[in-house]
């Protein structure tokens, strides 16, 4: 089984430009967010998942938004800030603490980390089908990433 590193999502983010828009290191929030982050959430952000948002800050593949931090207050940052989102899905009761999403589909597919599982500055990416079945995804966040690139070639 294959070992995804930030070099993998690089090559494909440059040869399929046309289905990937993120952003780059120049707007990339300073470390101090990702403490933030950690703290509002109750969870160590991922190793490559800090990685990405160092690299591209964050955006979308294929109009799918992969959640990010926006650098403003969580409360006022709605949008796809990851922090807003899960303390949002926490409150409503469609996300627990083990559980981080970082993207959902217009299928209402649900991606998420599953923190029951870190290890190691990692854990596995599960997606939640709309019936409320959850399945093994992606080992770490750059498999996921080459993963939802690869989804939307023709």
């Amino acid at each position: 089984m294959k070992n995804f590193t930030l070099s993998d999502v690089e090559k494909l983010v440059d040869k399929h430009r046309d289905v990937i828009d993120f952003g780059s290191p120049e707007d990339a929030v300073s470390e101090e967010w990702f403490k933030l982050a950690e703290e509002a959430l109750g969870l160590p952000l991922t190793s490559s998942y800090k990685n990405f948002l160092r690299h591209y800050v964050g955006g979308e593949i294929a109009g799918e938004e992969i959640y990010s931090i926006y650098g403003l207050n969580f409360e006022d940052a709605i949008g796809g800030d990851i922090v807003y989102q899960n303390l949002t899905d926490r409150k409503n009761g469609t996300a627990n603490a083990d559980e981080l999403v970082v993207s959902e589909t217009d299928f209402g597919e649900i991606f998420y980390f599953d923190y029951s599982q870190y290890a190691v500055d990692e854990c596995p990416i599960y997606i939640r089908i709309p019936s409320g079945h959850s399945l093994h995804y992606a080992k770490n966040f750059y498999e996921y990433l080459c993963k939802r690139i690869e989804a939307h070639l023709d």
